[in-house]
Formats: structure tokens, sequence, C-alpha cells
């Protein structure tokens, strides 16, 4: 007899933000308690596989597996299966976004077998998979409606309100500025989408106290690429900020349409700017 979880939970956030930190495998480190790192090894249209490594265990022991993803956005569904069964005989989980009253309604149905050799049979596993089930949504329910609550105060702010950042000390002199280098590898068909996802993203990052601004450019010579420029007042603080439950939902939203990316980190020692005629 096949084991079967079937669990959901309602998360008090918009949809699309749901969908797009939930399915952001590269963020599922951060997202997941149970995971100490997520690595995407391919994206192939709709279809994602990852390498996911287990925190350790009471002896130190991690688990590692692939496993395979296809998302069907406008059926707000998702298909997924083990590639690496490990103790399974097989493991495939569908996902699926209903709205609710509450918010969204995010449901996980695990279907598996264990293999004979396994330490547990399939309703010792059933068990084990409920009570971990329940405890990462709780979990991922608190930071999605972290990550909205932010966002809505965030664009909720008078343009009075914002806090300007100077870029000089007081003595008049230029202070250090830490600068992000980004490159971004965007799937074909989807660099609009990217784009206003990036403005809106961008946006409530700019206003962040530490952030100085940020700059989005399409490369002309590389069809579907984009560089991003971020500056900050140190990297402490963008530090910080990179390991935040916030940003954690802002890679979320930008995840589905990048298929590669780098980032390198620099510090500013010398600025030369020339006044634009008008």
């Amino acid at each position: 007899m096949a084991g079967r979880t079937d669990n959901s939970v309602v998360i008090n956030a918009p949809m699309d933000l749901v969908w797009d930190i939930t399915n952001d495998v590269s963020g599922w480190a951060g997202l997941f308690a149970e995971y100490a790192e997520s690595e995407v090894l391919a994206v192939e249209g709709d279809t994602v596989r990852f390498r996911l490594t287990t925190q350790p265990d009471e002896n130190g022991k991690q688990w590692s597996w692939v496993s395979e993803r296809t998302l069907d956005r406008a059926g707000r569904t998702v298909a997924a299966r083990r590639l690496d069964s490990g103790l399974f005989e097989y493991m495939n989980i569908r996902w699926e976004y209903t709205p609710d009253p509450g918010g969204v309604r995010m449901r996980w149905i695990q279907e598996f077998t264990m293999k004979p050799s396994a330490p547990v049979d399939d309703v010792g596993a059933e068990a084990h998979l409920n009570r971990q089930t329940v405890r990462e949504m709780a979990r991922i329910k608190q930071l999605v409606e972290q990550t909205a609550r932010a966002d809505v105060g965030a664009a909720g702010r008078d343009e009075g309100d914002r806090r300007m950042t100077d870029s000089s000390a007081d003595d008049g002199e230029p202070c250090p500025v830490f600068r992000v280098l980004l490159r971004a590898e965007i799937a074909e068909g989807r660099e609009k989408e990217f784009e206003e996802t990036w403005r809106a993203v961008g946006g409530v990052i700019t206003r962040e106290p530490a952030n100085l601004g940020q700059w989005l450019m399409r490369s002309n010579d590389e069809p579907g690429v984009y560089y991003i420029i971020s500056d900050w007042t140190d990297e402490k603080r963008f530090r910080e900020f990179e390991r935040s439950d916030a940003h954690i939902g802002h890679r979320g939203r930008l995840q589905p349409f990048r298929t590669k990316g780098s980032m390198v980190t620099t510090d500013v020692v010398a600025e030369m700017v020339k006044e634009r005629r008008r």
C-alpha cells in the first residue's frame, strides 16, 4: 500500500507573491528549515532540475537528492518528483494554489512508497512527513506574510516620508560606496515581465535606508542578458539586508525569469561625474 499525505495552509498574501517565493528553488535553503543547500542544476522551459541537501541530523549526517519540478503558472499547480529516490521507491508531489477568503491556500499532496531497506515503512513515513510538512508550512506562511506586509508598507509611503540618503560626509567629502554588480540571463520571451517585476522589487529595495540607488541595464550585445548595479552605504548593512526574510521574498519574485546569474561586490575608490548638458 502506497503512502500519501495531504496538507495545506492559508497564506495571507497576494497569489503572485506566494507563487514566486515558494517556487524560487534557489532560495529554498532560506525558506525551508529542513534544507541547508538548494542548487538549481538546469532549467528547461517550465521545468527546473535541482539538488537539495538537508541540515545535519543529530548524528551530523546530511541527505542529498536531485528532484524535478514542472510549473503550470496559469493553472497554479506544480508537479514534482524525486529523480534520486533514496529511501523511496518513488516520491511524487503535487502543489496546488487556490484563492481563499484568507489569501491563498497552498496544498501539498505527497504520494510515495518506501523501499524495503528503509528504516520506516509507508505508515511511519506518513506520520513523519505530516509532522514535518505542518512545521514547514507554518514557517513558509510566516515568511511570505512578512514579505507581503513589508511590500505594502513600502509601497504606501508618501514621497515626503521617504528618507533621502546623502552620499556626502559632513565635511563635504564623498562617503565610500559599496557597489553590487549582478548579471542575469533571462528566459527567452520573458524579458518584459522581468523588467516590470524588477521595477516593482527595485522600488521597494531602493527605499531601504542603506541603499543609495539601483540601475537596471539591458545588454545590447547579449540577447536576454541584464546587468544590475546596486549601491549601498557599506557592506555590513548590505549583508544584513541580503540575509533578511524580506529579501528572500524579493528573490522569489525574480527567480522565475532567470536561467543563470552571478554577483560581484566592489568598493568604489574613485568617482568622476560630469554634469549632463540640458
